[in-house]
């Protein structure tokens, strides 16, 4: 086996190159000085059969040879390769010989004119810089400065991809934009669903999900979208820190607990160890935290009563009222009908405060109203009269009229008013004195009966002190406007204004005392005036009843008065505790019984048992013979009620977020700081340089070295073409 090398050096004819073939040589190690060597190859490959004299030595020769021949061919530009000439060893290998050196004429043909490569500038540029002198580059020099050339190429080319890249999240800040725009998205989501909902019905969805789902969900898509700008920010402001001036190496790690939780972002801000931006992006991130539960406090659901016009509501007034029975004589000519005894009754015993409820109103929905209503009704008023009580006693029938014998029975002492009520204070402690209107101006037209009460205990006082007091109560025939209305089945009305007929009558007249009791009342929209009429019999009923119902009596708590006095069948003596009263009492009706009950038992007492009364007699003038007034009925409804300053903590936040994002791109601009933000791998690539290493070589124990850091101060740094965190100094 032979083979020719072809080479060296110099020439100054382009027509040949004279290719010394050397005994034993290497292929690798041949120097190639001036002008490109022209090649041809064309060898058998390492499995070419050799002659049988051939040894190991010479097979491993061989092989070493094509080796060095592949490598030297691919190193080299193919265009310099003469690839239609062949390369033939001729001289024959004996066993145990080694090739003696040759030369060959090898005729060199002209290569095409094209343009040249990078590798071919990389020469010239070389052959340039070197003049006359020679240089020798070997094939695996040559294949090491290639790679070079094609990795400085690659990089040019991937630099140059990733400026044009627009979602690039290492190199631009596009990724961080499009999280804070998918922010603001979010967060119109849940304003436009406020927006639309608000004020309207529970919407009912599929699964049972709620409004508030919806906003949990677009709020955790807000929260999540702004953490990628907070941060990427707050990493890159580490690297600006370093890069604009030294800093403590501790603060690398403060920044970084600061990008990845607002706890890091809360140590960051309480030290103050990030400048105005770092502490602006840690409030913000802790701020990102009151996000969800403020977003739950945006959508409230209280109900509402809206119109259902399908529903009935019904309630009814009295205009007239004629009704009563004829009497036995001319003592009862008439007497009322059982339904007005009964709410009298009703009125006095029944005590739950809601006399109103007697009333037959029909509501479908349990929730009506009605506008205000005018009505025929009776009206009730009280008066205090202790001032005009008086002191009387009556004298001893059996003293004469000596200075010495003008004795009084005490006994028979008390107090009385103009009237004529009395209360005997020595053994009666309440009375109740009635009067009726007989037409002689004593009362006016609307007039039904006065009740004077009299007592000799203050209600809230002390039993057996004489603390006297006096009160007059009067039931009226009026006209009443009533605002009524039904909350959940409860029926509410409430008197707004009443009105009566306060004429006097000048006496006792036939033709007078037949006329019913007329009052006027302007509507309630107060255009036009109506006429309500209470029948003159029915008037007349009403006293006769009333003046043996409300006849004159007492109560009395001795016990002498209790032995002398004959129990009658209406008489009451019970054994009695209400109020500061107690013991055996004696009442002589049922009436002074259920007044005297109220006094010692409720403030004002007496007067709410009066209006009691008048209320119960009122429902049932509007029910008997009564006009139905329609109202409106109303069902529940529950609606969204949007309370929109919540509204701000999201908006602000947000906002915020958007402003951090753009500081901390503009200080990269202008401190020129690399795009780095969070990477784990900047921190390798450029981490700190072999004289800030040595400060924490010696050192053992990790905690050692972090409390190193904080004293070593070292800044951002681009020397020598690497950029690396270079030591400072040491304080």
């Amino acid at each position: 086996m032979a083979y020719q090398q072809v080479g060296h050096a110099r020439t100054t004819s382009n027509d040949d190159v004279v290719s010394p073939v050397h005994e034993g040589a290497d292929l690798g190690d041949a120097g190639v000085q001036g002008a490109y060597p022209a090649i041809r190859v064309n060898s058998t490959s390492p499995g070419t059969t050799l002659n049988s004299g051939y040894t190991d030595n010479n097979t491993e020769y061989h092989q070493q040879l094509y080796q060095h021949q592949q490598s030297f061919q691919q190193s080299f530009p193919q265009q310099f390769i003469q690839q239609d000439q062949t390369y033939q060893p001729y001289a024959e290998y004996q066993t145990g010989q080694q090739p003696n050196q040759q030369y060959q004429h090898v005729p060199l043909q002209q290569p095409e004119q094209v343009e040249p490569s990078s590798d071919q500038q990389f020469f010239q540029q070389n052959e340039k810089q070197a003049g006359d002198v020679d240089v020798n580059i070997t094939p695996v020099a040559w294949h090491r400065q290639s790679r070079q050339s094609e990795r400085s190429s690659l990089k040019s080319s991937n630099s140059n991809k990733s400026a044009g890249s627009v979602f690039s999240k290492a190199d631009s800040w596009s990724y961080e934009t499009m999280a804070i725009l998918l922010a603001f998205a979010a967060l119109g989501g849940i304003v436009a669903v406020l927006v639309y909902f608000d004020g309207k019905p529970l919407p009912s969805w599929p699964a049972s999900i709620t409004i508030n789902a919806v906003i949990a969900i677009l709020a955790t898509i807000t929260t999540a979208c702004m953490s990628v700008p907070l941060s990427s920010g707050l990493g890159q402001l580490k690297w600006i820190r370093f890069k604009q001036g030294r800093a403590p190496l501790s603060d690398m790690e403060m920044f970084d607990d600061a990008s990845r939780s607002a706890f890091g972002a809360l140590g960051l801000l309480f030290k103050f160890r990030g400048g105005f931006a770092g502490s602006f992006g840690s409030a913000i991130m802790v701020l990102a935290l009151f996000l969800s539960p403020f977003s739950q406090q945006i959508a409230t659901f209280p109900n509402r009563n809206i119109r259902a016009p399908q529903l009935n509501a019904t309630t009814f007034r009295s205009t007239n009222y004629a009704i009563a029975l004829p009497g036995k004589d001319n003592l009862e000519s008439y007497v009322p009908i059982l339904p007005l005894k009964t709410s009298v009754y009703y009125g006095l015993f029944a005590e739950n405060n809601k006399p109103w409820l007697g009333l037959d109103v029909q509501c479908g929905s349990g929730n009506c109203t009605w506008e205000p209503i005018d009505t025929l009704a009776i009206c009730h008023s009280c008066v205090d009269m202790t001032e005009y009580m008086t002191r009387y006693c009556f004298k001893n029938s059996t003293a004469d009229d000596s200075d010495e014998e003008k004795q009084t029975n005490m006994d028979e002492c008390g107090w009385q008013l103009p009237s004529g009520a009395k209360l005997n204070s020595s053994h009666e402690v309440f009375s109740m004195t009635s009067v009726l209107p007989n037409g002689s101006g004593d009362a006016s037209y609307s007039t039904l009966m006065k009740l004077t009460f009299m007592g000799t205990e203050a209600q809230n006082g002390t039993a057996n002190v004489l603390a006297p007091w006096a009160q007059q109560c009067t039931l009226s025939a009026c006209v009443q406007r009533i605002e009524a209305s039904i909350t959940n089945g409860d029926l509410n009305e409430t008197v707004i204004s009443a009105i009566t007929n306060d004429t006097v009558p000048r006496g006792i007249d036939l033709a007078e005392s037949q006329v019913p009791i007329q009052i006027t009342s302007p509507s309630p929209n107060g255009t036009t005036t109506e006429t309500y009429e209470m029948a003159r019999k029915v008037v007349t009923a009403i006293q006769v009843w009333f003046g043996d119902l409300f006849r004159n009596g007492a109560a009395s708590r001795s016990e002498n008065y209790t032995k002398d006095r004959d129990l009658q069948d209406h008489n009451v003596l019970v054994n009695l505790t209400v109020g500061i009263s107690e013991g055996a009492t004696y009442f002589d009706t049922d009436i002074v019984q259920a007044f005297y009950w109220n006094y010692y038992e409720y403030p004002k007492g007496i007067e709410m048992l009066m209006h009691d009364m008048a209320v119960s007699m009122t429902v049932s003038l509007r029910s008997i013979g009564g006009e139905k007034v329609e109202g409106t009925a109303y069902i529940n409804q529950t609606y969204v009620h949007v309370q929109w300053g919540f509204v701000a903590v999201p908006v602000l936040a947000v906002v915020m977020a958007a402003l951090f994002l753009g500081t901390v791109v503009w200080k990269t601009r202008q401190s020129g700081t690399r795009l780095w933000k969070t990477s784990a791998l900047a921190m390798l690539f450029h981490g700190l340089d072999e004289d800030a290493r040595e400060r924490f070589e010696d050192l053992r124990g990790f905690a050692a070295k972090i409390k190193e850091a904080r004293g070593v101060k070292v800044r951002l740094s681009e020397e020598g073409g690497r950029t690396s965190l270079k030591l400072d100094r040491l304080y």
